[in-house]
């Protein structure tokens, strides 16, 4: 958690270098003083419940603009509640979870809980309702339906916001998960001065974990430790070497705990980690058009961790849902440069597909571009049927998946949360530039 440092109004300021020692000057007489260590990175801090009872929570979050540091590099930006990565939300299954927030921004805002099942009103997309306005406060109201590492931020002017700062995470707990140590990591990239507005690619000075600069650590007094990973990144691809033992994604945990050489988080995405021993996380490089690229691995963080066994995780083992070969809903992924579409349109000149309430459909995503696509829907999760025709080896469900270049992926939906949801490239570049559709879920 960093706090804000004063209220401004400006962009990212570049990173000032050091001078160069002068060669002539004599070598010091004195021993060099001692840096000590760098302070241990922790979760971000949480937000406090305003509602004791049980059965639910309640949060004030206050998105205001002002100046924090992401990874050494001082962003003059937005925030909630003074801090970026935000204040996390807590709730736990089943919980009734009201959050008010007022915006004191100089734009309009929202809230869109990314990955949670909420009411269509609930949702902070404003292409058929009014967004937050300066100086206005707006309550959401919704049920904790499904235990899992959410995210929140904005759905106005997104790319933008998001950008600026205004991210954090939201947990929904399972009381009966095993009460092990837990760390919550949000993930960033600290963009250059001159990356293009509306555009992808564009330099980058590193990663941030909850706005540190990457390669410092963490501490977790007891093991194993469960760490919590959300990727906020506007474009960029957090690819971390293992073996990993991931335990969840997107919608919890997942049906069965796999070794994964390479742990992909495209924007938007998450996972869960168990580290049963002091672990250096490192990222390899990765790149939004076309996946592995050159250069270095490079250590994102260690997290030092006691020695441990594995907890006893309640995963389903659920086996993947058989494919039922139609097809109800066809994407079609195009475009490059500043120009992106589904199936030939460009948002917010598209067509709307419709789905009867109750309904199970397949949906058919296929990237024809000659870029990475992480495709988002919101208020449903789905599962994955197959990438390029096959199956996973377990039960998959995500709300927002990486589709290749060429590749194809089916997704199966039990469409029971009625209303116009957006599905989009979570690229927020692509997304900005027309990558972004509607799916209409309708009652009778």
């Amino acid at each position: 958690m960093m706090p804000l440092l004063a209220l401004v109004i400006a962009c990212r300021p570049a990173v000032e270098s050091a001078a160069p020692a002068d060669p002539a000057s004599p070598a010091p007489t004195t021993p060099p003083v001692t840096t000590p260590p760098e302070a241990p990175i922790g979760s971000p801090s949480s937000a406090e419940d305003l509602d004791p009872a049980d059965g639910s929570v309640s949060y004030a979050l206050t998105a205001a603009p002002g100046t924090w540091a992401s990874g050494g590099v001082l962003v003059d930006g937005y925030a909630y509640d003074g801090q970026v990565p935000g204040p996390t939300l807590r709730a736990r299954v089943g919980d009734t979870v009201t959050v008010t927030l007022t915006n004191t921004l100089p734009d309009p805002t929202t809230i869109h809980w990314h990955g949670v099942s909420v009411p269509w009103a609930m949702d902070g997309a404003t292409w058929m309702d009014d967004p937050v306005a300066p100086g206005a406060t707006f309550t959401y109201t919704f049920v904790a339906e499904r235990a899992g590492t959410f995210w929140y931020h904005p759905h106005f002017d997104t790319e933008r916001q998001v950008d600026l700062g205004l991210y954090g995470m939201f947990v929904v707990e399972d009381p009966t998960d095993p009460p092990v140590a837990a760390l919550e990591l949000v993930l960033d990239t600290v963009a250059s001065a001159d990356a293009p507005a509306g555009g992808h690619g564009g330099a980058a000075s590193g990663w941030t974990v909850n706005s540190a600069a990457q390669g410092g650590r963490a501490e977790v007094t007891t093991g194993p430790a469960r760490v919590r990973l959300v990727n906020t990144s506007n474009d960029g691809y957090a690819a971390l070497v293992g073996p990993l033992r991931v335990i969840g994604a997107d919608q919890g945990l997942a049906a069965a705990i796999v070794e994964e050489p390479l742990l992909v988080l495209a924007p938007g995405d998450r996972a869960e980690l168990e580290l049963l021993a002091t672990t250096t996380l490192t990222l390899t490089p990765y790149s939004v058009d076309g996946g592995a690229a050159w250069g270095e691995p490079t250590p994102l963080i260690t997290v030092e961790v006691p020695s441990s066994e594995p907890a006893a995780w309640a995963v389903s083992g659920a086996a993947p849902s058989l494919d039922p070969g139609l097809t109800d809903v066809t994407y079609t992924l195009q475009g490059s440069g500043d120009v992106w579409l589904i199936n030939g349109e460009i948002w917010p000149d598209v067509t709307i597909e419709r789905l009867p309430l109750g309904a199970s459909a397949v949906i058919e995503v296929r990237n024809l571009s000659a870029a990475n696509h992480p495709f988002h829907l919101h208020g449903h999760a789905f599962e994955v049927l197959s990438v390029d025709g096959v199956a996973p080896t377990s039960r998959r469900i995500e709300d927002t998946l990486d589709v290749a270049i060429r590749q194809t992926v089916r997704l199966l939906l039990v469409a029971d949360n009625p209303g116009e949801w957006m599905a989009h490239c979570h690229i927020l570049p692509h997304a900005h530039d027309g990558m972004m559709t509607v799916l209409a879920i309708e009652e009778g």
